[in-house]
């Protein structure tokens, strides 16, 4: 996806703000408003990573300026009272800048390390390919085997484990 498709985040005192250029959109999630945030690697998804962020009340939605005909048709249709965001690094530009501003306004945010990949367990080969383009590189993986949740908590109001948000909503 082109950059000037991506989602970009812009974060100040009072929260942030997720900037959606395809759909024409702006969410407003306050720091006040975030109960829990979960981090999800890409053992999970296999092709990215994401945080899932609980609400206590819905984001404030907008529709930007001269939107395109069609998302301001569709933006009158959908739900706005969603308190469930997910945050994507596939399609958010400021994915890796989350931790770090949650830190300046939430107490007791844990630090999580967005760039492991957990999908690398013990490293079985490694081949390397020259040719007149460069190196190719080819490994093969023995993948980590984990048995309990994937998920990690980066925040919770309350205290809880991930496991409890996961036994509350019965899935995350």
């Amino acid at each position: 996806m082109s950059d000037s498709r991506l989602r970009r985040i812009s974060f100040d005192d009072k929260g942030f703000v997720v900037d959606i250029p395809v759909l024409d959109e702006t969410h407003f999630v306050s720091w006040r408003s975030i109960d829990t945030i979960i981090f999800g690697s890409e053992i999970i998804y296999k092709d990215h990573s994401e945080f899932i962020i609980y609400l206590n009340q819905p984001p404030v939605v907008e529709l930007k300026q001269n939107p395109w005909w069609l998302n301001k048709l569709t933006f009158w249709m959908k739900s706005k009272n969603k308190k469930k965001i997910r945050i994507s690094d596939a399609w958010n530009m400021d994915f890796s800048k989350i931790i770090s501003n949650a830190r300046l306004y939430l107490e007791d945010v844990k630090d999580v390390n967005i760039n492991d990949d957990k999908r690398k367990g013990t490293l079985i080969s490694r081949i390397e390919i020259k040719n007149n383009n460069g190196t190719a590189i080819k490994e093969q993986w023995q993948p980590e085997r984990i048995s309990d949740l994937k998920w990690e908590m980066v925040y919770d109001r309350h205290g809880r484990a991930v496991e409890d948000i996961y036994n509350r909503d019965k899935g995350i």
